[in-house]
């Protein structure tokens, strides 16, 4: 399933579906608290897959020990301690990495994750959607600073790198944008096949006119 699949990132590390999925979170939420971590989870998921405390906060334990995030703990308004966590500069590289590595993989094995909860059926698309939109997938195209006076063969590398990883990313908005193509192309046919046959089954009103009404009367 998803969250057990691991994906390699750099240094050699691997990280799983669910401590991508929490790394993202953290990203896109800074100074989040483990308890809000488990609410956006669930919110995101409905009744497909519940995260638990004892889930949760063992995984934040070993992403702090990788240094992927960093921890704070404070006082809130209530007077109550509190744990928050931010997502460090390595977490923030190694998230980038990861998803730039394993894009298709990692949404391929999304799908079978989905295809098993649903046994083969299709979840709604608002319950898709916000499943999808747990990951930052739509935030890879990034506008990445270069150096234009530095002439190190790193640097071309790296832009290389970029406009290979632009690519990746284009051909696969592109196949999406050709199967919504297609179907916007079933579905006009549909609605057409429908409109002509309910025009066709309509039955005939007849309108008399003032004179008829009362012609014989």
């Amino acid at each position: 399933m998803f969250f057990g699949k691991k994906f390699s990132g750099y240094q050699k590390k691997t990280l799983s579906g669910l401590e991508i999925l929490v790394l993202s979170i953290i990203k896109n939420k800074d100074g989040i608290t483990g308890y809000e971590i488990i609410q956006n989870i669930n919110e995101k998921f409905n009744d497909l897959w519940k995260a638990s405390a004892g889930t949760i906060y063992p995984l934040l334990n070993r992403l702090a020990k990788k240094d992927l995030i960093l921890t704070k703990e404070m006082v809130d308004e209530n007077n109550r301690q509190k744990k928050i966590y931010r997502i460090s500069t390595t977490g923030n590289e190694e998230l980038r990495r990861v998803l730039e590595e394993n894009l298709e993989v990692s949404i391929n094995t999304l799908g079978d994750f989905i295809r098993t909860i649903f046994k083969a059926s299709i979840p709604s698309e608002r319950t898709f959607e916000s499943m999808i939109h747990c990951f930052p997938f739509h935030k890879i195209v990034e506008d990445i600073d270069i150096d234009e006076n530095d002439y190190s063969l790193s640097n071309i590398k790296r832009v290389e790198s970029i406009i290979s990883r632009l690519g990746t990313v284009k051909e696969h908005f592109s196949q999406r944008i050709k199967e919504a193509d297609e179907k916007i192309e079933k579905y006009k046919t549909i609605l057409e096949k429908v409109k002509k046959n309910r025009q066709s089954s309509a039955k005939e009103i007849k309108i008399l006119d003032d004179n008829d009404e009362f012609e014989d009367f």
